[in-house]
């Protein structure tokens, strides 16, 4: 019964796809509404642990959820530049929009002036009732192609008009493992970033260490709720998890490195006593010279 179509967006060519049931299943204690929910993978790779999970999410969310829509979104098949900094997105600019109540209208409001698939992102960021991400990370923070999308809601950042409640967003950290440094700064870019599009951080999942690279679960994430004063996690999981044996093999130069240890040690020392030769060498020679100007002759033993 479930459809799953590859759409586009309204004003680029951004890759959607879209999850839907057929609404005879609508619950009735919803009153009708339909929650979309957008699912954004972060990862360059089409095939990666990211996007084996999101994957997963996606289904599971068509099938628990078939009253909502859902729209998978990975960046890897998107064309989105990065952020300039030109400031453009500070003028307003008439959109088009349907508002909470389901009417047409029209409202003036910052934009990004670059015309790719960030365009159609923006257009189902501001209708998503739920966002989830789903990233890597990367030396702590989000990978390359995921930062530009958070780099690139800055207009959101002008705008500061929005007045309706901070939707939820979830995080789901997605890692191999081995950085001691966790993942604290992905957390913070996501987090400040679509805050200012109008949602609200409200937990984040651990799955460093836990899924294969076949995208094979192999743990259960660690959930971590988000206090009401912004509080997030600086550390997660990846740093207790321990790097493969063929990178600690690499790493491992045994007895070369003692001995170039050594044999820098005895280069500095034949450096520092070069040094003070050639410091004593050139305080006796000035001492000469001031001695020869005092006696009235030059340095080369004649008179002036």
């Amino acid at each position: 019964m479930r459809a799953l179509a590859a759409g586009r967006g309204t004003r680029s060519g951004c890759v959607v796809r879209r999850g839907e049931r057929l609404r005879h299943a609508r619950n009735a204690e919803r009153e009708g509404h339909e929650v979309k929910r957008l699912i954004i993978v972060g990862s360059p790779r089409s095939n990666g642990r990211s996007a084996h999970l999101a994957e997963m999410l996606f289904e599971a969310c068509i099938d628990e959820c078939p009253e909502d829509e859902q729209f998978l979104v990975p960046v890897s098949e998107v064309d989105v530049g990065p952020c300039i900094g030109c400031n453009a997105c500070r003028e307003l600019t008439e959109l088009a929009f349907v508002d909470d109540d389901g009417n047409e209208t029209t409202e003036l409001r910052p934009r990004c002036v670059f015309d790719d698939d960030m365009q159609a992102l923006y257009d189902l960021v501001d209708d998503a009732d739920e966002i989830t991400v789903v990233s890597p990370v990367y030396f702590s923070g989000a990978p390359a192609p995921m930062k530009c999308i958070l780099d690139r809601l800055q207009p959101y950042f002008w705008a500061n008009t929005r007045t309706r409640e901070k939707r939820p967003l979830v995080l789901h950290a997605v890692g191999e493992g081995g950085d001691p440094h966790g993942y604290g700064a992905l957390v913070s870019e996501v987090k400040s970033a679509f805050a200012c599009a109008g949602f609200r951080l409200e937990k984040v999942l651990d799955w460093v260490g836990k899924i294969d690279a076949n995208g094979e679960i192999t743990g259960e994430a660690t959930e971590t709720t988000v206090s009401s004063s912004g509080a997030i996690p600086t550390e997660g999981a990846d740093a207790a998890q321990p790097r493969p044996a063929a990178t600690r093999a690499k790493l491992d130069l045994g007895a070369r490195s003692g001995k170039k240890a050594a044999d820098g040690k005895d280069g500095a020392t034949a450096r520092k006593n070069s040094n003070a030769q050639s410091s004593r060498s050139s305080a006796k020679g000035a001492r000469g010279k001031a001695a020869a100007r005092k006696g009235g002759r030059r340095s080369d033993g004649r008179r002036g």
